[in-house]
């Protein structure tokens, strides 16, 4: 019997998604690690993918992350995601989201018959553009490779799927090296080299590795690169076990060239705190946060931190000062106001005095 599956550990909105504990992976014998078959990663290991709960990701610019559609049964709905901000689960960050974007082929498949056959699955490409208010420094960017994956390419599957040791349930990182082969070695649908790039699972190659839920939407990569050329999405098999991982095309001559359709999501204006209110704003990225002495010339500074309050000093009568928009008294520690387009932008118009200040916490 044959059998196929998404790899997705729940669906999931990963709206408020919860944080698992961390196992120490130095206290794991290598004979208990699987991806299936793999090795835990280190913090040097492919940095830029990231746990979003009941599936993988990877973070592809500076507020973009990629991830497999079928994790968005409903894509409109989901204000919020949580990443890790390195290979340790214990250390997420909630990230407020501009928009999530299926592909529009696998939202609606123009050319499917509707069968859910695997010719049906080759013409769906199974990939989500996550973009997000907030910069995220601290989670290194990978690069989308727009050349097509040759059979034996040498790739490296990742994911957090299969990685809970009890007790407690932990999430860990997984990498584990394979070889590209023909998608038509496990299915002869003609749709399929088009949409997808194949490895073989462990009921062909004994110890290959293979995705398990929970790593749908991680990154396949170039072996020893930042290079992503795939992003997870089906396991097939039989009743020996798993003969092939499946992973999305990302190449310009991918079906659809989801190469070109995920630059231009990328390409596209984003929104933030300080739009149409003040340019090249000065990034607050940590709170507390002090500007020192503004001098006399206007001054506009934005953050997409999590803050409470702030308070100002030195500004004369004919100098304003703003957040989000909104005149702010230098009267005290004020309460800030709402969030616009995930965050705050402060705003100082030229003027005296030169020593007038800000502070945020």
């Amino acid at each position: 019997m044959r059998y196929m599956f998404a790899l997705t550990a729940a669906a999931v909105s990963l709206a408020g998604c919860g944080i698992d504990s961390q196992f120490d992976s130095e206290l794991i014998d290598s004979s208990e690690d699987q991806l299936v078959n793999g090795h835990v990663a280190t913090e040097a290991e492919y940095p830029s993918t990231v746990y979003l709960g009941g599936c993988t990701g990877v973070k592809v610019g500076e507020r973009h992350f990629l991830s497999a559609a079928h994790c968005f049964s409903n894509p409109g709905s989901v204000t919020q995601l949580n990443v890790t901000a390195d290979n340790n689960t214990l250390n997420q960050v909630t990230l407020t989201v501009v928009s999530v974007n299926n592909h529009p082929e696998y939202q609606n498949c123009t050319s499917c018959a509707g069968d859910n056959s695997m010719s049906d699955f080759g013409l769906k490409p199974d990939v989500t553009v996550i973009i997000v208010n907030e910069l995220t420094p601290q989670i290194p960017i990978a690069v989308i490779d727009p050349t097509p994956v040759d059979v034996d390419d040498p790739v490296t599957l990742t994911g957090y799927g299969c990685e809970r040791i009890q007790p407690p349930p932990p999430t860990r990182f997984k990498v584990g090296d394979s070889v590209t082969v023909s998608p038509l070695t496990f299915d002869p649908a003609a749709t399929i080299p088009g949409g997808y790039n194949t490895t073989a699972g462990p009921a062909v190659v004994p110890g290959a590795p293979a995705l398990c839920p929970g790593d749908s939407g991680g990154p396949l990569f170039r072996t020893g690169t930042n290079q992503v050329v795939g992003i997870n999405a089906l396991v097939s098999g039989n009743d020996d076990g798993e003969i092939g991982n499946w992973f999305t095309r990302l190449d310009l001559q991918s079906r659809y060239d989801v190469y070109s359709w995920i630059q231009g999501l990328m390409g596209a204006p984003i929104s933030t705190p300080c739009s149409s209110i003040c340019s090249n704003p000065t990034q607050i990225t940590s709170a507390p946060y002090s500007s020192g002495n503004l001098g006399s010339g206007e001054r506009c500074f934005e953050s997409t931190v999590n803050l409470a309050s702030a308070n100002c000093g030195g500004f004369a009568s004919s100098r304003t000062f703003e957040v989000n928009g909104t005149a702010f008294s230098c009267s005290g520690p004020t309460s800030l106001p709402a969030k616009r387009n995930g965050g705050y932008c402060f705003h100082a118009s030229a003027g005296a005095d030169a020593w007038a200040w800000f502070s945020t916490w």
